[in-house]
């Protein structure tokens, strides 16, 4: 059974930013590479949950394996990425070089429409 965590990306003060959701996971479960500009992360979830309540017992069990590939921006440096977990959030945060973090516009081409006129009546 796989599953696939809530993420978040964003750039951020030079960062790449990404988080995701990872509830009931500790650090040791959760695996970060990264290959070719492309940030992986992948592990593994199991937790069981019982309940016993009027001489009824309920057990529930969340289980499965995930996996997201998420692209990096040019420049990202990778070497500098840093990383951390808490309450079932994990944080990335990656330098990016300046100019991978500027905006620009791009001009659209084609036929700009007539404004139209009024008929006199």
């Amino acid at each position: 059974m796989t599953w696939s965590p809530s993420i978040e990306v964003k750039q951020k003060d030079g960062k790449q930013v990404i988080s995701a959701e990872l509830p009931g996971l500790m650090p040791e479960d959760v695996k970060i590479t990264v290959e070719d500009d492309i940030l992986m992360l992948e592990g593994e979830r199991s937790e069981e949950k019982e309940e016993e309540a009027g001489g009824t017992r309920r057990s529930e069990i969340r289980y499965g394996k995930f996996y997201r590939a998420i692209q990096l921006p040019d420049g990202a440096k990778t070497d500098q990425a840093q990383a951390r977990f808490e309450n079932g959030m994990l944080h990335i945060e990656i330098p990016v070089a300046e100019e991978a973090t500027q905006r620009r516009q791009i001009p659209i081409g084609g036929a700009a429409r007539e404004p139209e006129t009024k008929k006199a009546a």
